[in-house]
């Protein structure tokens, strides 16, 4: 294996504007983007600024109790959609504009729908295209980006725990779900925001929550996808899922495996037939690919992944999709595959290497089974392992494609690799193996590492390199 290529992974734009950070209510160690600064210098000084409200909060507070019990959809419904929180204006109006001053009725209309489907700050944060979770930890409100993290005071904000345990309890109701001392844990999911709440029983500090927005887009994509690994490795990805290789993406949380997952999903042949089981709808991948043949199956108190997956075998898919695999149910995707079914999942997975093993102990979880067979099919059967990293310089958050490996019954083989040493990004590149080369070829599909780059570079370097060195260092 060659070091082909070391570069310096894009750097995070430094902050031009000191306001917000003087405010020193937002870690000082980040570094905002001009465009990311523009948006939170208008949500601070929006929020924190001395506004009287409108209305009583008694009658307010009459209004949003009303609206939950007899709306409570709608009222979730909101949060995304413009035109379903015109229509709650509307029902505020007709329903309890006797309450409001006739020449300020709308504006009060449309403050008290405002306060109650998400609760002003939350709402405003959700409606930016780049959010993509929103959390609190009893006492501060943390707001993501793809590449950056704030963690602001909620006192600066005005933000009560009675406020926080309001927007628990809507997504509590809408999923028919209780969050009291008896349950004091809520998973749930409304539209494209999931939502995993623990009650102030179990947070001394305060109700605690954490909200991802999925939306229906590829975060990761061919246009950016040269910020992740190089771009010939896109093409590699493509051949691999158009050689119908079965593919396992790995990595802490947050890395982006979903985002990958979803790239890889764009690969698919149309008239393929793929059922994506999921436990919440979050890939949206029927409204991101409406031309291919999609079954989207999420999960039920009643109805497991492993359940789901025994019922894919009936519905004749070429491709099994679990979102995530966390449990029995990789036994029942092992069965998949060994019945000529394809799988692309995900799993948590301390590098690339571990993936087989960490399948043989899911396994293990719901069965009695031999683990070297099992651990033996799975090195046959499953082609290839992806792992992602995520790091932190200068408060930006990088993520990028660690490694690929390719498995087999005589060991598992790197085929490409990408270190962040020292704030440099180092390249290697592998093989693929003679077996993965000739499935390509039955489907008229090649793919080459660029060779031709190497050796047009490598007669730049050989002063850089000592005679027994056995990589060869391009800059």
């Amino acid at each position: 294996m060659r070091v082909i290529e070391q570069e310096k992974p894009s750097q995070p734009t430094k902050s031009l504007v000191n306001l917000v950070k003087a405010k020193k209510f937002i870690k000082a160690e980040n570094n905002i983007s001009v465009k990311d600064e523009d948006f939170l210098q208008t949500l601070l000084e929006d929020d924190t600024a001395n506004y009287n409200p409108p209305i009583e909060e008694a009658r307010l507070n009459m209004i949003r109790d009303d609206l939950t019990r007899n709306y409570s959809e709608e009222v979730l419904q909101a949060l995304t959609d413009d035109e379903i929180r015109k229509k709650l204006v509307e029902v505020v109006l007709k329903e309890h504009g006797s309450l409001f001053n006739k020449d300020k009725s709308r504006e009060v209309a449309e403050y008290v729908v405002r306060e109650c489907i998400g609760t002003g700050i939350i709402e405003r944060i959700m409606t930016n295209d780049d959010i993509t979770d929103v959390g609190w930890n009893g006492s501060q409100l943390s707001i993501e980006t793809n590449s950056n993290k704030w963690l602001i005071d909620g006192e600066k904000l005005n933000i009560t725990q009675e406020y926080i345990e309001r927007v628990i309890s809507k997504y509590a109701v809408v999923n028919d779900r209780d969050f009291n001392t008896g349950n004091p844990i809520l998973d749930g999911m409304f539209k494209n925001v999931r939502i995993s709440a623990t009650h102030i029983d179990n947070s001394p500090d305060g109700a605690t929550m954490s909200m991802r927005v999925a939306r229906p887009k590829l975060a990761l994509n061919t246009t950016n996808f040269e910020n992740f690994a190089p771009d010939y490795i896109l093409d590699l990805f493509e051949k691999m899922v158009k050689t119908k290789a079965n593919i396992c993406i790995s990595g802490e949380t947050g890395t982006g495996k979903t985002e990958l997952q979803k790239l890889l999903l764009s690969f698919i042949d149309n008239h393929d037939r793929m059922i994506m089981i999921e436990d919440v709808q979050e890939t949206h991948a029927k409204e991101l690919f409406p031309d291919k043949d999609i079954y989207a199956w999420i999960t039920t108190p009643k109805k497991t992944i492993s359940d789901l997956v025994k019922a894919c075998l009936r519905n004749n898919p070429r491709w099994i999709i679990v979102s995530e695999t966390r449990g029995a149910e990789a036994y029942e995707m092992l069965q998949a595959i060994l019945s000529g079914h394809h799988v692309i999942t995900t799993l948590h997975a301390i590098n690339a290497r571990a993936i087989p093993r960490r399948f043989v102990n899911m396994c293990a979880s719901g069965y009695n089974i031999n683990e070297t067979a099992v651990e033996e099919d799975i090195n046959r059967y499953f082609d290839f392992g992806v792992h992602i990293k995520k790091v932190v310089i200068n408060g930006k958050v990088i993520r990028y494609l660690n490694e690929i490996v390719e498995f087999s019954d005589t060991g598992t083989t790197t085929v490409f690799k990408q270190k962040l040493i020292n704030g440099e990004f180092i390249r290697e590149n592998g093989a693929l193996s003679d077996d993965f080369k000739e499935r390509m070829a039955e489907k008229f599909i090649s793919f080459e590492f660029p060779e031709d780059k190497i050796e047009k570079e490598d007669s730049e370097t050989n002063e850089l390199n000592s005679e027994n060195s056995e990589v060869e260092v391009i800059t």
